[in-house]
């Protein structure tokens, strides 16, 4: 790992989450929602809640993020993510 990255995943760490995603799942307002607050911040925090996680299950929801975000995944903990475009 590059040393920028590994300062990514610090900061990242003592984040909260900036967007929570709920039972509706992954909805074009979501990934809107997502790809406004990568192009303010350099890191974006993303909580999903279990309701949505035992319909879709949580590495695919995970790769559907970030494949749709265009986004590096910088952490993945429990059923938290942060991503960066940076």
């Amino acid at each position: 790992m590059d040393k920028v990255f590994k300062e990514l995943r610090k900061e990242s760490k003592i984040l909260a989450p900036n967007i929570i995603i709920g039972k509706n799942g992954l909805t074009d307002g979501v990934i809107r929602n997502i790809n406004f607050e990568l192009n303010k911040q350099k890191i974006v925090k993303i909580k999903i809640l279990k309701s949505y996680i035992d319909t879709a299950g949580k590495d695919k929801t995970f790769a559907d993020i970030a494949e749709k975000t265009g986004a590096k995944v910088v952490q993945k903990i429990g059923f938290t993510i942060s991503l960066t475009k940076r």
